[in-house]
C-alpha cells in the first residue's frame, strides 16, 4: 500500500481518536493507534514517527485536504483534542445530488483501478468511497467500459509520466514485432497517447532527429539518460493529433482532403460518430452520402476505411485509392485470388 494511502488511514484514525473526548491523546497515543490500524489493514508493523504525526495534524488543520480540523493542543497535558466537540472529518454536508454525482464519478474513476503504479487515482477512489460510504456489494454495474488488455504497456505509464513532467531524456530498449532482437534509442519523451486500447509514446528520436512513436507494450526497459532534453519548437501535441487518425505520422506527410462515399445506413453512423473532427457531409440522398475529412493519410486511416468493406468507396486522393486497392488485392490473394 503506498505511503499516501497510509496517510489517509492515519487521518481517519487520528479523527476517530480525537472525537473520543473522554481521554487525552498525546502524539505517542495517536502514533500507536495509527500503527494498529495500519497493521489491521496491511499487516505491516509501521509505527509513525513524531514528525509524521505532527505533519498529519497540520495537514488536517489547514485547507490542503479540505478538513480545516479545529485541533487544539493542551500544553499542560501535552495532548490534542477537537475544540468543536461535534467536529469530525467524516461529517461532510453532502446532499443526495452530491452523493449521486460522486457515485457517477467513481464509476468512471474505477476503470483506472488496477493499473500498475496508478496509485494516485486509487487513493482518490479509496478516499471517496470512505467519504460517501459506498457499499460495492450492493451496487450494480450501470456503466460498462471497454477495458484495455494492454497490461505490458500500462506498467510503464507512471515512470514515463515522471520523465515527461521532469523533462528528462531517456534510453529505451525496444523490441518491435518485426525484429528478432531489441534495439536501443535515446529519446526525449513528449506525450503519452492511448489509441485503440494500446498506449504509445510520442517523442523526439535523438538518432533519427525526428518525431517518433513507440508502443509501450514493446518496451523492454527504460532508464534516465544523462543528455540534454531536446525541445522541438515545432511540435504541438494538440495540432499533432488533430492532423492524423491514430498515432502514426508519415515522413513528409501533408494534410489532404479525403473524400469518400458510404451507404445511406452507414451515413447515419458516421453522422453520430465522425471519423475525424474535420468531417463534413458534402452530398446526401436515399442511396448514399459523401463525406470529406482533412488529415494526413496514414496506416490507421487506411485500416478504418477498409473496415467498412464494400460499404465505403474512396473518391480521392488518387494515391490513397491506389494504396487501398493494393491492400485489397493482397487480401484477395490470401483467399486464392478473385473468384
Amino acid at each position: 500500500m503506498p505511503t499516501n494511502l497510509h496517510a489517509l488511514i492515519r487521518y481517519r484514525t487520528i479523527d476517530e481518536c480525537l472525537v473520543k473526548r473522554y481521554r487525552r491523546w498525546t502524539w505517542q497515543d495517536l502514533a500507536e493507534a495509527c500503527a494498529e490500524k495500519i497493521y489491521e489493514y496491511e499487516g505491516l508493523d509501521a509505527v509513525p514517527s513524531r514528525r509524521t504525526i505532527m505533519y498529519d495534524l497540520q495537514s488536517m488543520r489547514d485547507g490542503k485536504l479540505g478538513y480545516f480540523a479545529p485541533i487544539a493542543y493542551d500544553r499542560s497535558s501535552r495532548s490534542y483534542t477537537y475544540e468543536d466537540p461535534n467536529f469530525s472529518i467524516q461529517k461532510f454536508p453532502l446532499s443526495k445530488d452530491d452523493i449521486f454525482e460522486l457515485e457517477y464519478a467513481l464509476s468512471i474513476l474505477k476503470n483506472f483501478k488496477g493499473f500498475q503504479n496508478a496509485t494516485g487515482i486509487e487513493n482518490i477512489i479509496t478516499k471517496l468511497e470512505h467519504t460517501v460510504t459506498l457499499q460495492e456489494a450492493s451496487k450494480k454495474e450501470i456503466i460498462h467500459f471497454d477495458h484495455s488488455l494492454n497490461e505490458p504497456g500500462q506498467k510503464w505509464l507512471h515512470m514515463l509520466y515522471d520523465f515527461i513532467q521532469q523533462e528528462n531524456a531517456i534510453r529505451i530498449v525496444y523490441q518491435p514485432f518485426y525484429l528478432d532482437e531489441p534495439y536501443e534509442r535515446v529519446i526525449s519523451p513528449y506525450i503519452i497517447k492511448e489509441y485503440d486500447n494500446r498506449w504509445f509514446l510520442i517523442c523526439w528520436d535523438h538518432i533519427r532527429k525526428d518525431i517518433r512513436n513507440f508502443a509501450l507494450d514493446r518496451l523492454v526497459n527504460i532508464s534516465k539518460e544523462p543528455v540534454r532534453f531536446h525541445h522541438d519548437t515545432t511540435f504541438d501535441a494538440k495540432q499533432f493529433f488533430e492532423n492524423i487518425i491514430g498515432v502514426t505520422l508519415p515522413e513528409q506527410g501533408k494534410i489532404e482532403e479525403i473524400i469518400f462515399e458510404v451507404s445511406a445506413d452507414d451515413a447515419k453512423y458516421l453522422i453520430t460518430k465522425p471519423l475525424h473532427v474535420s468531417q463534413k457531409r458534402l452530398e446526401d440522398n436515399k442511396q448514399k452520402a459523401v463525406f470529406s475529412i482533412r488529415v494526413i493519410p496514414n496506416f490507421e486511416l487506411e485500416s478504418i476505411l477498409l473496415s467498412f468493406g464494400d460499404r465505403l468507396r474512396v473518391r480521392q486522393p488518387r494515391k490513397l485509392k491506389k494504396r487501398l486497392l493494393e491492400r485489397i488485392k493482397k487480401q484477395l490473394q490470401l483467399y486464392g485470388g478473385i473468384i
